[in-house]
This record gives structure tokens, sequence and C-alpha cells, in this order.
């Protein structure tokens, strides 16, 4: 009779032991897809930032690019002549602003360089886990 009892007892253990890790692993799972869903948001959010610096610089700037290059382009005529002095103020417009979208390329790189998708938390709180159920394991 108490061996019965001993491995009613057992295998109640080892049901238990089960379904706690079933849990265990279903909320490591649920805590996976959260925090890489929250490092994918914020990656996003870098990439429309890139987009959106683009777009500015793109937007904001033809106006005044516009204006910069006739600007040189009085300017040179004398020295370089009519011809010469298009070329080289567009020439010189460009340069810069190739410059300034550059620059704000470099900084939304650098932004998305030092996020990772990796589920840090997760990977931590797993270690954990198995440690649970290794003195489990061994309780047993």
């Amino acid at each position: 009779m108490e061996t019965k009892t001993s491995d009613h007892s057992l295998i109640s253990l080892v049901r238990e032991l089960r379904d706690e890790t079933t849990t265990l692993v279903r909320q490591e799972i649920a805590l996976a897809k959260a925090e890489t869903a929250e490092k994918a948001a914020r990656m996003g959010r870098n990439a429309a930032y890139i987009g959106a610096g683009i777009a500015v610089a793109y937007a904001g700037f033809v106006i005044l690019l516009l204006a910069l290059r006739d600007l040189l382009a009085s300017a040179l005529v004398r020295p370089v002549g009519a011809d010469a002095a298009v070329w080289l103020s567009s020439l010189i417009v460009a340069v810069i602003i190739g410059a300034v979208g550059g620059a704000l390329v470099a900084k939304g790189k650098k932004a998305l360089s030092q996020e990772s998708l990796t589920p840090r938390k997760t990977i931590e709180s797993v270690k954990e886990d198995k440690q649970f159920v290794k003195q489990k394991l061994a309780s047993i």
C-alpha cells in the first residue's frame, strides 16, 4: 500500500512539474513576443526618422538651394563667365546638400545599429527557468 502511495505521489509530482513547465514555457514565449515587438517598434521608428530626414532635407532645401545656386552664379559670372558660373554654382550647392543628406543618413544608421532584436530579458528568464526545472527534478 505504501508503494502505491509513493507511486501516486511521484506521479502527482511529475504531472505538477509538467504543468508548471508548460505554463512557464508559454509565459516565456509571450515575454519573447512582447520584447521583440517592442524592439521592432523602436527600429521602425528609427527607420522612419531616416526617411523623414531625407524628405525634410529634400523638401525644405529645394527653394533655398535654388536661391543659393542663383546667388553663386551671379557672383561667379565675372570671374569665370556666365556659362561656367551656372554649372559651377550648381556643383557647389550639390556638394553641400550631399554632405547634409549623408549626415542625416549616418545618424539614422547609427541609431539602428545600436538596436538589437535579441530578446535579452527572455534569455535571462529562460536561464532562470532552466535552473528552476533542474532543482525540481533534483528534488524528485
